[in-house]
């Protein structure tokens, strides 16, 4: 295993674990500053008349995964799936995997190869380039979520009554 992987293997873990602990932080801000200012945000939706709006993910399931997930996918599957495997829970695992080959998901799969020592072929530069695409994208989602209003709520060392009125100007009251 090339020093390069090692270095993105564990910037990987490592990002994976942070936009972890970032969005669970994150609900609970949300929550907290939900129950907080409560009746602002009502007045503030009901005179607006807001629409929340989920985008979905579009998956194109008719393309093929590239031959390198297909090889990892099947290494893992060798060792993970329950009817060959003698590893206890091996299904979820099994069923993760699968998810990853099936929504192209190189990252995933070798986070799950990491997991169970399994070796990986050598990347390609093309390959590389995707993952540190997808690291990019990982550390855009914590500092999205570090940026929301909620997170500067609950983790400002401001005055609290300072922050309300501030909150109050960026809401419209």
């Amino acid at each position: 295993m090339s020093k390069r992987f090692k270095k993105i293997s564990l910037k990987i873990e490592y990002l994976n674990l942070e936009l972890e602990e970032v969005e669970e932080l994150a609900a609970t801000y949300l929550d907290k500053f939900n129950k907080e200012f409560y009746d602002e945000i009502a007045f503030v939706k009901s005179a607006q008349k807001l629409q929340k709006i989920n985008p979905s993910d579009i998956n194109d399931s008719s393309v093929p995964p590239s031959p390198l997930i297909q090889k990892i996918y099947r290494n893992l599957a060798k060792i993970l799936h329950p009817d060959v495997s003698q590893l206890e829970r091996t299904e979820e695992e099994f069923k993760r995997a699968s998810d990853c080959c099936d929504n192209h998901d190189l990252v995933g799969l070798i986070t799950l190869s990491n997991k169970h020592k399994i070796e990986l072929p050598e990347l390609t530069d093309k390959e590389y380039l995707t993952i540190e695409d997808y690291l990019s994208k990982t550390e855009e989602k914590i500092k999205s979520n570090q940026t929301t209003l909620a997170w500067i709520w609950c983790s400002s060392k401001e005055g609290k009554e300072d922050l309300k009125q501030k909150v109050y100007q960026m809401i419209g009251l």
